[in-house]
């Protein structure tokens, strides 16, 4: 029997941490994979309130995604993560590469795409996408803004600064050069334009996950129904006498 689907795309992503769902789901991606994997629900103001089985600088990645990007695309891109970010927690070693990941491809992919597609630097674009290391980021990063000070570049100069010091925390730094170049696409190139880097954005979260342990959750049926019964019920309709 085929599965049905609906539950879960009905279910709405909202940005910030949330003390329960409401009617239409409303909560983030991180929360509502703490119901779908079956736990207790709780709010996640960040990667500390999660279930220990959660990859930390996966889950941090996904939490800001989450808060910054724009509404009409948070449940297209993210939703499918509802079911993969629970099983993902690995070693500290993996763990560690998956931080050094997402700031190297970030810096890769996000930041050389706005220096050619949107500032026609192709030079810069160049130098990023060369980059394969911490110490590179931030060399690399601290060089391009001297041609240009785009806000994605100073975001991952700091990304690479933290992932060097050992603090795996990159997500709000990563995320905000995503959104940072989405703005630079959507003012520059048309409204739609931003999908691209969301779309990279999720391409370098998914494969950060590939990167260890991705149990994810298998019962795609199980998972809907605990995410449709957390919703509160829809208030009453009045009557009127």
């Amino acid at each position: 029997m085929p599965f049905d689907f609906q539950p879960l795309v009905n279910f709405r992503l909202a940005r910030g941490s949330h003390k329960q769902p409401n009617k239409d789901g409303g909560i983030c991606v991180n929360e509502a994979a703490v119901i779908a994997a079956g736990f207790e629900y709780r709010a996640v103001k960040d990667v500390s309130c999660l279930p220990d089985c959660f990859s930390r600088p996966v889950a941090d990645y996904a939490i800001y995604l989450n808060d910054l990007m724009l509404h009409k695309v948070r449940n297209e891109f993210l939703m499918p993560f509802v079911l993969r970010l629970p099983g993902t927690s690995d070693s500290p070693w993996i763990e560690t590469k998956r931080a050094e990941f997402i700031v190297i491809e970030t810096a890769r992919r996000i930041v050389a795409a706005e220096y050619e597609e949107v500032w026609h630097k192709p030079a810069v674009a160049m130098k990023c996408r060369t980059v394969r290391s911490l110490q590179q980021v931030s060399s690399v990063m601290a060089k391009a803004r001297t041609v240009l000070p785009l806000e994605c570049a100073r975001e991952m100069l700091l990304a690479g600064r933290r992932c060097l010091s050992r603090d795996h925390r990159i997500g709000p730094y990563c995320a905000a050069a995503a959104k940072a170049a989405a703005r630079s696409f959507r003012n520059k190139l048309g409204p739609d334009a931003d999908r691209k880097i969301w779309q990279i954005a999720i391409n370098i979260l998914e494969e950060a996950i590939l990167l260890g342990r991705h149990d994810g959750i298998g019962d795609f049926m199980a998972a809907a129904q605990r995410l449709e019964r957390a919703k509160a019920p829809s208030a009453p309709a009045v009557v009127w006498g």
